[in-house]
């Protein structure tokens, strides 16, 4: 697993990292969604990978929390779609995201004051904590669909939307 840091943040990258099994199942649930014009996600009420959550444990800085749930779902936008950049949302604790599909898209850039990237390739992990004022990052779909299977470790104390609490999985 390759660990990449920059001015205090750690990215875990890794490629091929589903088994092959589950990597084809997450996709071709993918291809169930259709967006658009806005994002559409399709939520998990079970954990198809939870050794996801144990990554958490390779992170020596991490939000402090009072209880983890997890927030599971497979997120896909429409072509030509842009999430400008944001903060990560300060109930995620831990934010993985695998990419789906298409075969070339645009990774996630990250913005701290020397901007880096983390290339699309699908079946690649990326996984960090998010940190208040730190975590700046950004996406974007370019000229196809995007799909991705998000894994989000949360506070579930901090979860402000009633539609996302209603999704979130006990750990």
């Amino acid at each position: 697993m390759g660990i990449i840091v920059k001015n205090d943040l750690q990215v875990i990258v890794e490629d091929d990292y589903l088994p092959q099994d589950m990597f084809d199942m997450l996709y071709n649930k993918s291809q169930e969604l259709n967006p658009i014009d806005q994002m559409e996600r399709h939520f998990f009420k079970e954990d198809p990978t939870p050794y996801i959550a144990e990554l958490i444990n390779l992170f020596t800085k991490k939000r402090e929390y009072q209880s983890l749930s997890k927030l599971v779902h497979i997120n896909a936008t429409p072509p030509n779609f842009e999430h400008p950049i944001h903060d990560e949302a300060s109930f995620k604790v831990m934010s993985a995201i695998v990419y789906l599909g298409p075969e070339k898209s645009h990774g996630t850039t990250f913005y701290m004051g020397e901007e880096f990237a983390v290339e699309w390739k699908p079946n690649r992990l990326m996984v960090f904590c998010g940190e208040t004022d730190v975590t700046w990052h950004g996406w974007k779909s370019g000229d196809h669909q995007r799909f991705t299977y998000n894994y989000f470790l949360t506070d579930e104390t901090k979860v402000q939307n009633e539609a996302i609490k209603d999704t979130l999985l006990r750990l």
